[in-house]
């Protein structure tokens, strides 16, 4: 059986540094905004609307790249986190009232 002690587990959540994007230039942050975060949170992105002169090839790579080494990395970490977590069994620790 996995014991977590929950007051540590908070101050080391509290402690972590928040997520940082990276740095992207004009075409990939225009990739990103338009048709990654959209995706991700379930969107439709729609051809018609978008903007084929605001990336190039390279911007494509990058994003890709971004993604392989970035978020694939963080969700991969997250993952293993949850898995870790999903193994504590809970403690029904009873009150004593005198």
């Amino acid at each position: 059986m996995l014991k977590v002690n929950i007051t540590q587990l908070i101050a080391a959540v509290k402690k972590a540094a928040p997520f940082v994007l990276p740095e992207m230039d004009e075409g990939t942050g225009y990739l990103y905004d338009n048709i990654y975060s959209r995706l991700s949170r379930g969107e439709a992105v729609l051809f018609s609307g978008m903007d084929f002169d605001a990336f190039d090839s390279e911007d494509i790579r990058s994003l890709c790249e971004i993604y392989d080494n970035v978020f694939e990395k963080n969700n991969y970490q997250a993952g293993g986190i949850v898995r870790t977590l999903r193994q504590v069994d809970p403690v029904c620790k009873a009150a004593v009232y005198i």
